[in-house]
């Protein structure tokens, strides 16, 4: 997915301070719902771990997308840091929400981003969380 999609469909300054400067973790979930899943179940198991979620440390925002017409759906988790989000994700709501997983999408798949907002700079950076990190010139 080209990196510029990110800053088009979110408001970045919503869940990060516009004179914020650092770097956070993002954990993308991009999904494609099967005809025959049930979206309240879904939403249910969704809300739960959402809830477990943003009482964790480090937990910065969450983004559920909505479904498009061809039951695509792109949500998100930004965290402070990598180590925070896994550590988030080894609790039991977020356990029982991917429990489901096979049983509610047709496919799904994580990925993950560096964002980075520099000091004096109005705008955000988004970059693959793999790539080797890079020091501010």
């Amino acid at each position: 997915m080209p990196l510029d999609r990110w800053r088009r469909p979110f408001n970045w300054t919503e869940c990060v301070a516009p004179d914020a400067t650092g770097e956070w973790y993002l954990v993308a979930f991009r999904s494609v719902l099967r005809a025959s899943a049930s979206e309240a179940r879904l939403l249910e198991f969704d809300d739960r771990a959402f809830e477990e979620a943003s009482g964790a440390p480090g937990f910065v925002h969450y983004l559920r997308g909505p479904i498009d017409e061809r039951r695509q759906c792109l949500s998100f988790c930004l965290w402070d840091s990598r180590a925070h989000a896994r550590a988030a994700a080894g609790r039991p709501a977020h356990l029982e929400a991917t429990g489901i997983a096979h049983a509610m999408y047709e496919r799904y798949a994580l990925e993950f981003y560096r964002v980075r907002k520099r000091h004096g700079s109005p705008s955000f950076e988004f970059e693959p969380y793999d790539r080797p990190h890079r020091e501010a010139a």
